[in-house]
């Protein structure tokens, strides 16, 4: 029996010997994008000192305030400062973050932010120390990272929820936990824009997951009725009419929506930019569906994904994100067209760089712009509408097609 005994253990050693060394790399490689976001969130955008480490995470601070008005019975909708914009169910999220200081929240939300870039990444097939340096890189050297992260804002959990729910990929789990679908819905619940995807895969022939992710947005939303009533009745009578909370700031050169440059162009925030968002979203859901039919799930996602955040009243600099799996589908898909591709990379570096932030902005200075600053405030916008024009225009490059996907609907291989 003993010699039985040591020979399990010496067998077990080397495997506990490997485990340690593959957690020891994991820490390691995790090092450098966490620096890199302590570094950024702390003194880049704001310019604040290293240390003390103290972020002034303005969205992060709409966020703790909501989560204590909440405990207070407070009004989370009327105060002083930037304003609480979204639902009653997103509010449930912040009542964590009310229970912690102001520096103990940045570093979660830094971390976790941190840890949403990287999955994205991962989730898009990068692994190893290429996964550590594209996270770190896209953290030091892209406005939409680096503004996010200095902001406290929400869009890197946004587009995680949605990517690591609905894009093929690595899994962390060998299988689905809950159906496809129902990230979706919860992030849509949370802030519309994902709807957009939603919508896509469901004219696309994904009716399943199309199907879930509007069950679960249903759940999630009467969630918050139950639980906030009032702030959720409020939230969506306001959303009916028109009121998103931040109409006034439609024309702040940051908003890189349709809507904002009708606005910047037109003086006008009236129903021809609401018309002409709505003409581009559904540009944007029927060129992902002929995407998608042509074999190409990752860039229909993606080209959703983009579609949402040209066609939203408000998408602010940050928001775009999506840019980050997008430039990876199109730098891997070489088989694509040429012109697509290279005109897609370019758009994607104008946006990673936004020469837009350069300009001098607020306080309806954009009124006064000349040429050459209309240009370069609304050259994203419009050369994102043409990328989603263009993206329906690419041929079928793969000859076996979609491939099978578990619930046996061609193109929905099991992410």
């Amino acid at each position: 029996m003993s010699t039985l005994a040591g020979m399990d253990a010496a067998r077990s050693t080397p495997a506990r010997g490997a485990g340690l060394r593959t957690w020891t790399a994991r820490v390691a490689l995790s090092l450098p994008p966490l620096l890199a976001a302590f570094w950024v969130a702390g003194t880049q955008v704001h310019g604040g000192p290293a240390w003390p480490w103290s972020p002034a995470m303005a969205d992060l601070e709409v966020y703790r305030r909501t989560g204590e008005l909440l405990l207070s019975g407070g009004d989370i909708f009327h105060t002083d400062g930037l304003l609480w914009i979204y639902p009653g169910f997103a509010a449930l999220f912040t009542l964590p973050l009310a229970y912690l200081t102001s520096t103990q929240a940045a570093a979660l939300w830094t971390v976790l932010c941190t840890a949403a870039l990287a999955a994205i990444i991962h989730r898009m097939g990068l692994a190893g120390w290429r996964l550590s340096a594209l996270t770190t890189g896209a953290i030091l050297f892209t406005s939409p990272v680096r503004e996010t992260l200095g902001q406290g804002q929400l869009g890197l959990f946004i587009v995680a929820a949605v990517i690591l729910d609905v894009m093929p990929g690595p899994r962390v789990f060998g299988r689905r936990i809950l159906p496809e679908g129902w990230l979706v819905g919860v992030a849509t619940a949370v802030k519309l824009t994902p709807a957009t995807v939603a919508a896509y895969q469901f004219f696309s022939g994904r009716l399943k997951a199309s199907l879930v992710a509007f069950g679960s947005f249903l759940a999630a939303t009467a969630l918050g009725f139950v639980l906030l009533p009032g702030e959720s009745a409020y939230y969506w009578t306001r959303l009916v009419i028109g009121d998103t909370g931040m109409n006034a700031t439609l024309i702040y050169a940051a908003n890189q929506s349709v809507f904002g440059t009708w606005a910047r162009l037109t003086g006008s925030t009236g129903s021809g930019g609401l018309v002409l968002s709505v003409l581009v979203l559904a540009v944007g859901i029927w060129s992902a569906a002929v995407v998608h039919r042509r074999g190409r799930e990752d860039l229909a996602i993606c080209t959703a994904g983009v579609a949402s955040l040209l066609a939203s009243p408000i998408s602010w600099g940050h928001h775009y994100v999506w840019l980050i799996p997008l430039g990876i589908v199109l730098w891997r898909a070489s088989d694509l067209p040429g012109w697509f591709r290279w005109y897609g990379l370019g758009w994607v570096a104008w946006g990673l760089v936004a020469p837009y932030m350069w300009l001098v902005r607020g306080g309806n200075v954009e009124r006064t712009y000349g040429p050459w600053q209309e240009i370069v405030v609304n050259a994203g916008v419009v050369g994102g509408v043409l990328l989603l024009g263009a993206a329906a225009a690419v041929p079928r490059t793969r000859e076996d097609g979609p491939e099978q996907r578990d619930d046996g609907v061609p193109g929905t291989e099991a992410a």
